[in-house]
């Protein structure tokens, strides 16, 4: 998590945010579950390495834009609404 440092009227506060890579991994594996996939079932229904998938999931990956593709159909969800969740109601 990425710290972030607010100052307000000489009071200091330090926030945890997760960073966009955080994010997705996390959306990623609440859709996942929702669909009571397992890495494996769902590495291979994606076409990718379980270990990959695994990065991706932990935030350790910045994935591209075919990559999110192959994610987004193994997962029968679209763009819009992959993006449209409480993760991403802060950028």
């Amino acid at each position: 998590m990425c710290p972030i440092v607010c100052s307000y009227m000489g009071h200091t506060k330090i926030i945890y945010t997760m960073n966009i890579k955080e994010r997705i991994g996390e959306r990623i594996v609440q859709l996942r579950k929702a669909k009571k996939l397992s890495q494996q079932k769902f590495a291979y229904e994606a076409d990718m390495e379980r270990t990959y998938l695994n990065h991706i999931e932990k935030g350790r990956k910045n994935i591209s834009v075919s990559t999110l593709e192959k994610i987004l159909i193994g997962l029968n969800i679209s763009l819009k609404d992959f993006f449209d969740s409480k993760e991403f109601k802060q950028l």
